[in-house]
């Protein structure tokens, strides 16, 4: 029976072999002009390399007598799962509300409900963390963001 290592490292190899496999209609061209399958062709053939490398160390741990154990015993499920809620909530009021404000509400609430923090650091970094992403996204990548309520 494959352990932890192996087992992963062989669904990671199959992932990258259909990468290189999808990517090679697109046609790969050279170093030096690379084509729309370059890179997608050379991710999948690092992600086999890595996937190899991590399925020998696995196999060298089997050897020493490393056993397979359950990677979701004891696990917390509870502070991810409401992360993710949140971010389910984030892509939903993001056109209603826009960037600025839906941000604010997502940073403030996992600053508050994840690892809980004073309200000042909540508001603070909240405020701090939407209005920097916005210049970094709007101002330096002039990239489209919903403006929502806030159209200004």
């Amino acid at each position: 029976m494959l352990n932890r290592d192996q087992l992963s490292s062989v669904l990671w190899f199959v992932i990258g072999f259909l990468i290189c496999a999808s990517s090679i209609p697109y046609r790969l061209g050279e170093l030096r002009a690379p084509d729309m399958g370059f890179m997608p062709f050379w991710t999948g053939v690092a992600m086999c390399l890595l996937s190899a490398l991590v399925f020998l160390e696995g196999t060298k741990a089997k050897k020493c007598g490393t056993k397979w154990e359950n990677p979701f015993r004891g696990a917390r499920w509870a502070k991810p799962l409401i992360a993710f809620l949140a971010l389910i909530v984030y892509a939903l009021l993001l056109e209603w509300l826009g960037f600025i404000l839906t941000t604010l509400l997502l940073v403030g609430f996992l600053l508050r409900t994840i690892y809980p923090q004073k309200w000042s650091v909540v508001i603070s970094a909240s405020v701090l963390t939407s209005l920097m992403t916005y210049v970094v996204f709007r101002v330096w990548l002039q990239t489209q963001l919903p403006a929502g309520i806030l159209s200004f």
